[in-house]
């Protein structure tokens, strides 16, 4: 059995795609400071997936993915944004996207 590998796509040059740390501003902005990232992973380009969880006032998990758009090892992302992840005793049971990176500007959903 074996394993296919992608290797990141590349981004055109005109593409604008957030640092580090204004992921983790956008992220503050939407669930405040209260966070502990689980997850980061970068390339040549730069950050490309960043996985922060906190959890809700009934103390069930959740989990804000940042995706920047491209292929990965780890999957393939068709934008650049920020998806959340509600679990509720350790199993996912629903999420959406909450920000998406248009244009060099975080897009509220």
């Amino acid at each position: 059995m074996g394993y296919t590998f992608y290797m990141s796509e590349k981004i055109p040059a005109s593409e604008n795609i957030p640092n580090e740390r204004e992921v983790l501003n956008q992220i503050e902005n939407i669930i405040g400071d209260n966070f502990e990232i689980t997850r980061s992973l970068d390339d040549e380009a730069g950050l490309y997936l960043l996985e922060a969880r906190s959890t809700d006032e009934a103390g069930d998990l959740v989990q804000y993915n940042y995706t920047r758009a491209g292929r990965y090892i780890e999957g393939f992302s068709s934008e650049t944004a920020i998806d959340v992840v509600f679990f509720s005793d350790g199993i996912p049971v629903g999420g959406r996207t909450v920000s998406k990176y248009v244009n060099g500007e975080w897009v509220q959903e």
